[in-house]
């Protein structure tokens, strides 16, 4: 177990309740990058420079200004987004015959379909939003259901998980602003600090000034482990996962806000374990950033943040929360939250050389179209980088295109699969490679 001391915060691995992650293996029919390359963030890290500052305090400071501002945006929203507002018809009026596919595998049936669109009441939405909280973590969903839509049931990259309506996920502790109500009540349509979206109103609680104010008040912490259990005595509150963000009270107490049977939320306060959360921002350094990492090396891959999982770009948010370091939800904007370089034009050697020329291990991004992660160094010769993939392009006996599933968050080179015969050259991560973003300062 790793334990490091950061400007007085400990990351205390030996006190965690929760069992720390195993290291991803690799499995029969995966890729030979996840037998050869470490599963290990602290092994990269101590060629990056360990425990070395990765950005001045004034960068930190200027940082973790900007996650403030983002993180409780929501509270200053005015007047509903009317673009936001349009997507959400949109999706809701879809023709019969391009609703896509439920949770079944058959398409989407038109009683259940406009039952689900009359329930959402877009037409009534308000023009004033009133403030809110998470009070548990939440899907936001692009329809007030928790049923599925797949725009296709069969090919790579089709049907489950990848479920359309989901948007994001929300931790406890996030601010919101509501600005409407499905009709029977179920689903609150909402501003957070991401996107916008529908929410299970048994999630959320209302706030008023005074709980406003205290949150905002407060010095901000962020979690460090997974499955943290938030409690008050014997009384649970809710679970935290890494990324989570709640005011602190000293080293060792976490507000929690608490709906009331009014739906109004309450401020509760929950003595933590060492360890469980730190005070934001951390120092970025490569050891820093590796002990949170390693915590989540072979979790599941969740599309969207589903079943409590993240996909590449929620684990990158989740990572670099920490640190008072803001991301956008997505991995387009992800790209441009610091400083990019293309190498879009590049051969497989250009690009390589590029990242390891002007790469900064554990601060740098590496993005494609759709998938994200983070560049932590070299080895044997190429750039390695941590991700959380759900699989590689692989082409079928009849030339169909397939995916070879990792499905969890591993370490790989940028040519995963190489190796194999069933591999499509033309879907190799680093074709696809168009550039890597500096972050942190």
């Amino acid at each position: 177990m790793l334990g490091l001391a950061l400007a007085g915060a400990v990351f205390a691995l030996g006190c965690a309740r929760q069992p720390e992650v195993p290291q991803a293996q690799n499995a029969a029919g995966e890729v030979a990058d996840l037998d050869v390359i470490p599963q290990n963030l602290a092994v990269f890290a101590r060629e990056a420079g360990g425990n070395a500052l990765l950005r001045s305090h004034a960068a930190a400071e200027k940082d973790m200004q900007k996650f403030r501002r983002r993180f409780f945006a929501p509270w200053e929203a005015g007047k509903p987004d009317r673009n936001a507002l349009n997507e959400f018809e949109a999706v809701l009026n879809r023709p019969s015959g391009k609703r896509g596919y439920a949770e079944n595998m058959r398409p989407w049936s038109d009683a259940a379909w406009e039952e689900m669109r009359e329930n959402a009441a877009l037409d009534a939405v308000s023009g004033t939003g009133r403030p809110a909280i998470v009070t548990r973590a939440a899907d936001l969903r692009l329809a007030p259901t928790e049923k599925p839509r797949f725009a296709r049931i069969e090919g790579a990259g089709q049907g489950w998980p990848f479920d359309d309506f989901q948007q994001s996920s929300l931790h406890v502790g996030m601010p919101l602003m509501v600005y409407h109500a499905s009709l029977d009540g179920a689903w609150l349509l909402v501003c957070g600090p991401m996107a916008w979206g529908w929410v299970d109103a048994s999630s959320v609680a209302f706030v008023d000034g005074a709980f406003q104010e205290a949150w905002q008040d407060s010095p901000l912490g962020a979690v460090v482990r997974e499955g943290v259990s938030l409690r008050n005595g014997e009384a649970f509150l809710a679970l935290a996962d890494i990324g989570a963000v709640l005011p602190m009270e000293g080293a060792g107490t976490a507000l929690v806000p608490v709906r009331s049977s009014r739906g109004q939320a309450v401020i509760v306060r929950s003595p933590l374990s060492p360890g469980d959360m730190l005070p934001m921002p951390q120092p970025l350094t490569a050891q820093a950033v590796a002990a949170v990492g390693d915590r989540m090396m072979g979790k599941n891959y969740g599309w969207g943040g589903m079943y409590g999982n993240r996909d590449c770009s929620a684990m990158m948010r989740d990572l670099f929360a920490p640190f008072g370091i803001w991301l956008p939800r997505n991995s387009a904007s992800q790209a441009k939250a610091g400083e990019f370089h293309s190498v879009e034009g590049m051969g497989i050697k250009e690009k390589e050389e590029e990242i390891l020329r002007g790469g900064e291990p554990f601060r740098t991004l590496l993005w494609l179209p759709g998938h994200i992660g983070l560049y932590v160094g070299e080895f044997q010769g190429g750039p390695v980088f941590f991700h959380d993939v759900w699989g590689v392009r692989s082409r079928l006996r009849d030339g169909r295109e397939g995916r070879i599933i990792l499905g969890r968050a591993v370490i790989t080179g940028l040519k995963p699969g190489a190796e194999r015969s069933d591999i499509d050259p033309e879907g190799l991560l680093v074709k696809r490679i168009r550039g890597y973003t500096v972050i942190g300062g």
